[in-house]
C-alpha cells in the first residue's frame, strides 16, 4: 500500500511539475542582466568587513506588526498605486514638466567624457512635443520592467565624468525604473512617435511605446480587482513559449483571479490597448498574497535580497538606488513610499522627527532610543537608510551606498547596498569626519 501511495503522490507531483513548467507563461527565478554596473570599483571600510552582511540577526530585533495596522498601509498603499487611473487629464504645472531643460544650457557630456552638443538637446526639446501636452489623456500600463526618461531618448547624460560623482552610474536622464504592470496615465506622444509622456504614482517623464499599452474601463475593472499578490523573490523572469517577456524586480505588483486565484498581468493586442494574461509560478516563495506578515522571517527574506545588489543610479541598469531600496524593502509589507529621499522623509506616512540642531552623540542617542529595527528611516539630504538595529551601542542600517567622502573630495566607492553603521568609514585617516552620516543625519521617519 506505501508503494502504491508513493508512485500515486510522484505521479500527482510530475505531473503538476510538467504541466506548470510547460505553462504558456511562468514566472521563474532568473537574474539581472550583467551590466557596466557589475564591473565599477566595489571598495570596502572596516564596516563592509567587520559586520556581517545577513539581516538575519538584527531582524530578530524587529517588532510584528499587527494584521489591521498593515491592512491599513495596504489599503493606502493600493489607493495611491492607481492614483494614475483616477485622472482626467494630466496635472503638472509648466515648470514641473519642462525642468530638465536647464540640462541644455550646461556643460553635459556622454559617459566617453564627448561633450554633449546644443543641438542634441535643442532636438531633444523639440522631440518633447510639449505643444501637445494631454492631447491623448489616457490610462495605460507598463507591460514590462522599464526605465523613466527625462528626455525622450535611451542616450545617457553625465556631468564631468572626470569629477567623482559625476560620471557612470550617475546618468541624469534616468529619472526612474518602473516595474511591469504599474498603472500610469498618458499625456501626449513624442514628435517620432516612439516615446509616451507617462505619470505613475511617484515620478513622471518619458516612457518606450513599446513598454506601454493603452487600458479600456473593462481592463481596469478585472485589473483594479483588490486582490493582489507581490513578487518576494528578487530578479525573476516571466517567460512565455520560452521567450523571456521581462525581467521582474522583487516588490511587483499582480492582481489575482478571484476565482481561480490565477496571477494576471498585462499583455499588449495589436490596437496598443492592455489585455488579461495569466501566469503560474515555477515554485513557492517567488509571490505572496500582499501584504505579507511584517514577522521576524520575512524581514530577513526581503531584506537579504536587497544586501549586495550593485547601486544604480535612479534605477538604471536594473539595480536601484537608495530610494529604490526602501521603496522595494517596504512594498511586500503594504507600505507605500514615494520615489526619492526627501520626499520618503517628510512626504510619505511615517511619522518625522527632525534631528537638527543636536550634536552627533544626541543624534546617536536619539536614534537608539526612537528609532525601530525595519520600521525606520534614517534621512540625511540626498540619502535614505533603513535602521536595522543596534550593535554594540551604535545604529546600524542597510542602505545602498556609493560611497565614503574623503578630505581630498574624491569618495572611497562602495558602490552596494551594505549593512554598516552611522559612523561608515571612521577609521580612515582620509575621511572626512564632517560628512559622515553620523553628522549629517536630519531626521527619523518610523512606520
Amino acid at each position: 500500500m506505501k508503494k502504491y501511495i508513493m508512485v500515486i503522490v510522484t505521479t500527482t507531483l510530475f505531473s503538476m511539475l510538467f504541466s506548470m513548467l510547460f505553462a504558456d507563461t511562468v514566472l521563474m527565478k532568473g537574474q539581472r542582466p550583467t551590466s557596466a554596473l557589475d564591473s565599477m570599483p566595489v571598495r570596502d571600510v572596516a564596516d563592509t568587513l567587520e559586520i556581517e552582511q545577513n539581516t538575519e540577526a538584527f531582524a530578530q530585533q524587529a517588532e510584528t506588526m499587527s494584521g489591521y495596522e498593515q491592512l491599513a498601509n495596504d489599503d493606502a498603499y493600493n489607493s495611491k498605486f492607481f492614483e494614475p487611473w483616477q485622472l482626467v487629464q494630466m496635472d503638472l504645472t509648466r515648470t514641473e514638466r519642462t525642468w530638465q531643460f536647464k540640462y541644455s544650457k550646461e556643460k553635459t557630456y556622454r559617459r566617453s567624457g564627448r561633450r554633449i552638443p546644443k543641438k542634441w538637446f535643442s532636438y531633444q526639446i523639440k522631440n518633447s512635443n510639449f505643444s501637445n501636452y494631454n492631447s491623448l489623456a489616457q490610462p495605460a500600463i507598463t507591460i514590462k520592467h522599464t526605465d523613466l526618461k527625462l528626455y525622450p531618448s535611451k542616450l545617457e547624460i553625465f556631468y564631468n565624468p572626470k569629477r567623482t560623482g559625476e560620471g557612470f552610474p550617475f546618468d541624469y536622464n534616468q529619472n526612474s525604473s518602473v516595474h511591469m504592470n504599474t498603472p500610469i496615465f498618458i499625456s501626449h506622444y513624442s514628435k517620432d512617435k516612439k516615446w509616451v509622456y507617462a505619470k505613475t504614482s511617484y515620478a513622471f517623464g518619458w516612457l518606450k511605446y513599446s513598454d506601454i499599452a493603452f487600458v479600456s474601463s473593462n481592463f481596469q475593472q478585472q485589473f483594479q480587482n483588490d486582490k493582489y499578490a507581490i513578487t518576494v523573490t528578487d530578479n525573476l523572469n516571466l517567460i512565455e513559449d520560452g521567450v523571456n517577456l521581462s525581467l521582474v524586480k522583487m516588490g511587483t505588483i499582480f492582481p489575482m483571479d478571484k476565482q481561480t486565484n490565477e496571477y494576471l498581468f498585462a499583455g499588449k493586442d495589436n490596437n496598443a490597448y492592455a489585455t488579461i494574461k495569466r501566469f503560474s509560478p515555477s515554485e513557492v516563495n517567488l509571490i505572496a498574497r500582499k501584504p505579507i506578515k511584517f514577522n521576524t522571517f520575512n524581514i530577513a527574506h526581503i531584506s537579504n535580497q536587497l544586501v549586495g545588489e550593485p547601486y544604480g543610479w535612479g534605477g538604471k541598469l536594473q539595480s536601484r538606488d537608495c530610494s529604490a531600496l526602501t521603496r522595494d524593502f517596504f512594498a511586500p509589507f503594504g507600505i507605500y513610499l514615494p520615489r526619492n529621499s526627501s520626499q520618503q522623509a517628510k512626504e510619505s506616512s511615517g511619522m518625522y522627527m527632525s534631528l537638527s540642531g543636536l550634536t552627533e552623540k544626541e543624534k546617536q542617542e536619539t536614534i537608539l532610543s526612537n528609532a525601530q529595527p525595519f520600521r525606520t528611516l534614517l534621512y540625511v539630504p540626498g540619502h535614505i537608510t533603513l535602521y536595522v538595529g543596534e550593535k554594540n551601542g551604535n545604529p546600524i542600517i542597510l542602505h545602498n551606498y556609493w560611497g565614503v567622502r574623503l578630505k581630498s573630495g574624491k569618495k572611497r566607492v562602495i558602490g552596494r547596498a551594505v549593512i554598516t553603521s552611522t559612523k561608515i568609514g571612521v577609521e580612515r585617516s582620509d575621511v572626512k569626519k564632517d560628512a559622515m552620516l553620523s553628522k549629517t543625519i536630519k531626521g527619523i521617519v518610523n512606520f
